[in-house]
C-alpha cells in the first residue's frame, strides 16, 4: 500500500501499487492519475518541457516507469498535443487556400510549347492576352470594346463635333480594333485571332504552289480523263464563251465543271508511299488553312472591320479629321443644292485625305479606303457636272492614292 497526499485538507488516499506493465492502457491510465494540491493546477497548464513542469525539478533517479507515465497523460501536456495538433491543421489549410488561388493559365512545359504551336500557325503571332488553349470568346462579346468606342466616335461627328476629342475617339477605335485583332474568337470550334487573316491566305497561295509541283501532272490528267468521258453536249457548252450561252448551257458548263473538278486529295491517291502520305498530309494543312480563312473572313465582314479600321487610322491624324470634316460639309451643301460650296469642301477635303495619306502610304493599298475614296471623288464629280464645269484630274482616284507629292 503507498499513502498519496490528498491535498490541503490532510485527506489520506491509499491505493494499492500495482505493475503498470501488466495492465491493459485503460487500467494503466486510470491507476496512473495523481491528485494535487489546486494552488498547483495552474502551473501544469504552462508546462512545455517533454516531461511536463520542471519548476521543482527532481533527480534522474527518481524517474521510474510510473513518474514517465504520469508525464505523458499529465494535463500540460494533453494541451500542448492539442496546441501541436491546431498549429499543424492552420498550416495545412493556409496551403490549400493559397493552392486554390494560384492562376489556372499556368502550363507545364509541354502545354506551353503546344500553346506556342498553335499560336505560330504561319509564323510568329504577337502578343496576346488570351492564350490558344482556351476556348475562344463570341465575336460580339471581343468586338464590344471596338464598338463602344466606334459609338463615341460617331456620336462626336454626328454632332459636328470634328475638335481633338473626337481625333482622341478615332484613336481609341484604333486601338481598341488593334486589339481586338489578337484576341481569341470561336470561330468553327476553333479559337483563332483575326490577325491571321492575311497570313493565312498567304500559307493558302504557298501550300497550292507546293501541291501544284507535287501532283500537277496526275490532277491534269485525271481531269483530261474526265473531260473526254463527258456527253457531248456538255463538251460543246464548255466550248462557248461565257458571255454567249444560253441559260441552258450554261447550265450544262456548270455541269461539265463539276464532273471534271480534280481535287487535290483525289490526286493524291494516285501516288506511292511515302510521297502519297506526303501529298495527304499537304491537303490536310490546306483544308485546315481555307476553313480558317472563310471563317475569319466572315468575322471581319460582319463588323466591316477592314473599312472601319482605315477610317479609324484616317481619322486619328490632323489631316485625317479635317478630311472628314470637309467631306460631310460637301456632302450637305450638295444635299441643299449650294454646288459651289460643295465643290469648295470637296477639293479640301480630297486633298485634306491625300495629306493623310501621304503620312500613312501604307493604307493606299487597302480596298476598305480605296472604295471609300473613289466614292467621295464619284460624289465631287456629279457636283462638278451639275455646273456644267470640267473634271480636274487633279483629285482623280490616282492622284489622291499617290504616296509622293
Amino acid at each position: 500500500m503507498k499513502e498519496l497526499d490528498g491535498g490541503s485538507q490532510g485527506q489520506v488516499i491509499k491505493l494499492q501499487r500495482v505493475e503498470l506493465t501488466k495492465l491493459p492502457f485503460e487500467v494503466s491510465h486510470l491507476y496512473s492519475l495523481r491528485f494535487i494540491p489546486a494552488e498547483r493546477v495552474p502551473d501544469m497548464f504552462f508546462a512545455t518541457s517533454r516531461l511536463g513542469n520542471r519548476k521543482n525539478p527532481t533527480t534522474q533517479s527518481e524517474h521510474n516507469l510510473k513518474d514517465v507515465t504520469d508525464e505523458l497523460v499529465h494535463p500540460s501536456r494533453v494541451l500542448f498535443t492539442e496546441e501541436v495538433i491546431l498549429g499543424i491543421c492552420m498550416v495545412i489549410t493556409g496551403l490549400l487556400y493559397a493552392f486554390a488561388q494560384m492562376p489556372d493559365t499556368v502550363l507545364s512545359t509541354a502545354s506551353a510549347s503546344k500553346s506556342y504551336m498553335k499560336k505560330s500557325i504561319a509564323g510568329f503571332a504577337p502578343s496576346s492576352r488570351f492564350d490558344s488553349d482556351t476556348v475562344g470568346v463570341p465575336l460580339i462579346d471581343a468586338a464590344q470594346p471596338m464598338l463602344n468606342a466606334l459609338r463615341k466616335a460617331n456620336a462626336l461627328e454626328t454632332n459636328r463635333d470634328f475638335s481633338s476629342e473626337t481625333q482622341a475617339a478615332w484613336q481609341a477605335v484604333e486601338e481598341e480594333g488593334t486589339e481586338l485583332a489578337r484576341r481569341f474568337i470561336m470561330i468553327h470550334s476553333k479559337a483563332l485571332p483575326l490577325w491571321i487573316h492575311s497570313v493565312e491566305k498567304q500559307r493558302i497561295v504557298r501550300l497550292e504552289e507546293k501541291l501544284t509541283d507535287t501532283l500537277g501532272e496526275a490532277r491534269d490528267m485525271i481531269h483530261s480523263i474526265r473531260m473526254r468521258s463527258l456527253p457531248q453536249e456538255q463538251q460543246d457548252a464548255l466550248q462557248i464563251a461565257p458571255e454567249n450561252r444560253t441559260d441552258e448551257q450554261a447550265e450544262l458548263a456548270v455541269q461539265a465543271k463539276n464532273a471534271t473538278s480534280v481535287s487535290w486529295e483525289t490526286a493524291a491517291k494516285t501516288l506511292s508511299e511515302p510521297q502519297r502520305s506526303q501529298a495527304e498530309n499537304l491537303c490536310k494543312v490546306l483544308h485546315d488553312a481555307k476553313e480558317n480563312y472563310r471563317g475569319i473572313s466572315s468575322c471581319r465582314d460582319v463588323l466591316n472591320y477592314d473599312y472601319w479600321m482605315a477610317v479609324s487610322t484616317i481619322a486619328s491624324t490632323p489631316d485625317g479629321i479635317k478630311a472628314r470634316e470637309s467631306l460631310q460639309r460637301a456632302e450637305r451643301a450638295a444635299e441643299d443644292g449650294d454646288f459651289e460650296a460643295a465643290q469648295s469642301a470637296y477639293e479640301e477635303g480630297l486633298t485634306a485625305m491625300q495629306a493623310s495619306l501621304m503620312a500613312n502610304p501604307n493604307l493606299s493599298n487597302k480596298p476598305a479606303v480605296i472604295e471609300e475614296i473613289s466614292n467621295q471623288i464619284s460624289n465631287y464629280r456629279l457636283v462638278i457636272e451639275e455646273q456644267g464645269k470640267e473634271f480636274d484630274t487633279t483629285f482623280s482616284l490616282e492622284n489622291v492614292l499617290r504616296s509622293k507629292s
